[in-house]
């Protein structure tokens, strides 16, 4: 809905936050909780670092950056930006789900920390964190268009 200033320039109605919003926040936060909690790189007997310590290190990264992003998509003042940080937390989630175990080394054995819980954790979290952005882009932001 677009009003008129004193000086005669339409102004655009600012975008409300909504569920869709927080819910893509939600994802980012309870991943990057989850890696620092129970979804966290292995740990050796002796304390020392396991191959997986970068991948957790790079995940926890990602997580951050994604949060910075879902608050700036709450945050941000017109249609177009919240359409940019979209696609940002679609190309993280894609990154969050594909690169442990691709891109980033894991431990070899199967039965280590980061093979069991680690792996499953990022790509369902990451897959779930690019499916709810593409649905905010194309669900749930149409009344800007």
């Amino acid at each position: 809905m677009a009003k008129t200033s004193k000086k005669g320039k339409k102004q655009v109605a600012r975008p409300t936050a909504g569920v869709p919003d927080a819910l893509v926040a939600a994802i980012a936060i309870l991943f990057t909780f989850g890696l620092r909690s129970f979804a966290g790189p292995c740990v050796h007997d002796d304390g020392s670092a396991a191959a997986c310590t970068m991948t957790g290190h790079v995940l926890f990264g990602l997580g951050i950056a994604s949060i910075a992003l879902s608050v700036l998509r709450i945050l941000s003042a017109d249609y177009h930006t919240k359409r940019s940080f979209d696609l940002f937390l679609v190309i993280a989630g894609i990154l969050i789900a594909l690169s442990p175990g691709t891109v980033l080394p894991l431990c070899m054995m199967e039965t280590m920390h980061c093979q069991a819980i680690m792996l499953p954790f990022a790509r369902i979290m990451g897959g779930l964190m690019a499916v709810a952005a593409l649905a905010c882009e194309f669900l749930f932001d149409h009344q800007g268009r």
